[in-house]
């Protein structure tokens, strides 16, 4: 590898946060009768939150409510992982290199991480409440380069803005601008810039196995493959609408890993997409089931809770805390809302998930001929309603 440590800036550059710090901003203002534009709102937002507060004159008590609603978990749109950002940082640890994490933001920053399973790629770093000078000074970085004892030659510090980039030059290190957003001047003090992290781990000659980085077309080819099992399962169940189905998925298992060991957004997030091109045309009900972390809770639309009567409970599932799928259900329904138990009349399950808690009282298997996601076995079930009644007893076929 070029480098030996990585130093991270954590907004819009580890995690998308922007549009959901947006949506903060912009729902405080309007409440307040603030007069904004969208598109300027997130320009102000790349440059640094308090141009926002600058630009529309906003007084120090809405803008603190501005920040505490964007710290907000349930607040949408969700903020997400970069794709391959998992990948790129566990590739850095296994070929003997190190991150460490430089924000402004506060411990938040870490809890993120936590719950999508980026902390154990961390060995330090530094966050608002060690009180630093804002970038682009250099103590923070030279604050990390000591206590850690960096080489500063071997050493990155990767932002996507350039004051990110000029904290490190500042102190001595090399700089990476990484463009995951629009930016009005792109000259830059960076000895690099990319805009994927499939391109930094190339310009840093970090080595990736084919299958660290899911490409477009390995995601297009899951997302058919889910569309063709909800295809299958619609036919078989002989479902209709307003039904609910009941989804159990792993993503690790799709990408050939342990169930629980290695959650993959973008798997979650092709699937999600493959079933709901089948099942929302069809009027069929989607129900997205979280992991045992979150007692089997499931993710549904409001409107899907309301229509059946569901009990709703308080959760917001994350990738370490829910399950990949769950939270990209939670981040794509129109009005998602989790409740605690359903009775569904068919399901899926991907990977070895264990939905049957979730279906009605009967269940029938299914042998689906579209049986693998990626690498996981896909295992499909129907419901009839129990017979009644003994030898005499007539029964309707079209309900068996």
């Amino acid at each position: 590898m070029k480098y030996t440590s990585y130093l991270w800036d954590f907004d819009g550059t580890l995690l998308d946060t922007y549009p959901h710090i947006a949506e903060a901003f912009e729902q405080i203002m309007s409440r307040e009768g603030v007069e904004f534009d969208h598109d300027n709102v997130l320009r102000l937002l790349y440059i640094n939150f308090a141009e926002v507060k600058k630009f529309y004159h906003l007084s120090e008590e809405t803008y603190r409510a501005c920040v505490n609603l964007a710290h907000s978990w349930a607040l949408r749109p969700a903020v997400t992982v970069f794709p391959g950002t998992a990948a790129l940082l566990r590739a850095i640890c296994e070929n003997g290199g190190k991150n460490y994490l430089y924000t402004h933001r506060n411990q938040s920053s870490w809890a993120y991480l936590r719950l999508f399973g980026l902390d154990k790629y961390f060995s330090g770093g530094v966050d608002s409440t060690l009180h630093f000078p804002s970038k682009p000074a250099p103590d923070a970085v030279q604050f990390i380069c000591d206590r850690y004892g960096l080489d500063k030659s071997k050493t990155v510090m990767i932002g996507d803005r350039e004051i990110d980039v000029l904290s490190g030059v500042n102190a001595g290190t090399d700089g990476c601008l990484f463009l995951s957003h629009p930016v009005e001047d792109e000259s830059t003090a960076a000895q690099t810039t990319v805009c994927t992290m499939a391109e930094m781990a190339q310009a840093f000659d970090i080595p990736l196995q084919a299958e660290d980085l899911l490409s477009e077309s390995a995601a297009a080819e899951i997302r058919a493959q889910a569309s063709a099992a909800a295809e299958e399962l619609c036919e078989t169940a002989r479902l209709t609408a307003g039904q609910l189905v009941v989804i159990g998925c792993s993503s690790s298992e799709i990408t050939g890993e342990r169930i629980g060991s290695s959650s993959s957004p973008e798997a979650a997030n092709a699937v999600f997409a493959g079933l709901r091109d089948v099942f929302a045309p069809r009027g069929i009900r989607m129900a997205a089931q979280c992991c045992e972390h979150l007692n089997r809770a499931l993710i549904v639309e409001r409107e899907t809770a309301d229509a059946l009567g569901l009990e709703i409970v308080n959760v917001v599932p994350m990738p370490k805390a829910g399950g990949a799928f769950a939270a990209a259900a939670w981040a794509e329904f129109t009005e998602p809302a989790a409740v605690a138990e359903i009775r569904a009349d068919a399901g899926l399950d991907i990977g070895g998930t264990m939905i049957g808690m979730h279906l009605k009282r009967v269940a029938v298997p299914l042998r689906l001929t579209a049986n693998r996601i990626g690498q996981a076995a896909v295992a499909a079930a129907r419901v009839r309603p129990p017979f009644a009644g003994g030898e005499r007893a007539v029964y309707n076929e079209e309900l068996l």
